[in-house]
């Protein structure tokens, strides 16, 4: 799963700004996360078609990082992100960001970005997605 992330200075409006940008070109909108640190919003997008959008914010003057998510399946219980980051942390790869997306009573789906997304996506084929 690639994903967008936006960097930029926060100000009124700029999350009607990018989703009317969005809306006009008929991206579709997988997932939406934003926040403001200080005077900076970070905006981490998932989006369909993918390079298309990533020409679209960069051309609009928005600065955009773009990244690869890897999905995988945890079980429900105490520890299991800890075990996750542990199994990278061994493997000397280092862990960007990782967000739940998804529970159920007995498992829970999480995205993970890695600076490695293939040795992780090596590593953690018993779980991934």
């Amino acid at each position: 799963m690639k994903s967008l992330t936006i960097v930029q200075q926060d100000h009124p409006g700029l999350m009607a700004e990018v989703t009317t940008l969005l809306e006009r070109n008929g991206i579709g909108v997988c997932d939406f996360v934003a926040q403001a640190v200080g005077k900076t919003a970070i905006i981490n997008l998932t989006v369909a078609p993918y390079e298309e959008t990533f020409r679209l914010l960069s051309d609009a003057g928005y600065q955009v990082v773009a990244s690869e998510h890897l999905l995988v399946r945890l079980g429900r219980q105490a520890g299991a992100l800890a075990e996750l980051s542990r199994r990278l942390a061994n493997a000397q790869i280092d862990v960007r960001g990782m967000h739940i997306v998804n529970t159920d009573e007995n498992t829970g789906i999480v995205a993970l970005e890695t600076n490695d997304a293939e040795d992780a996506r090596a590593l953690l084929k018993d779980i991934l997605l």
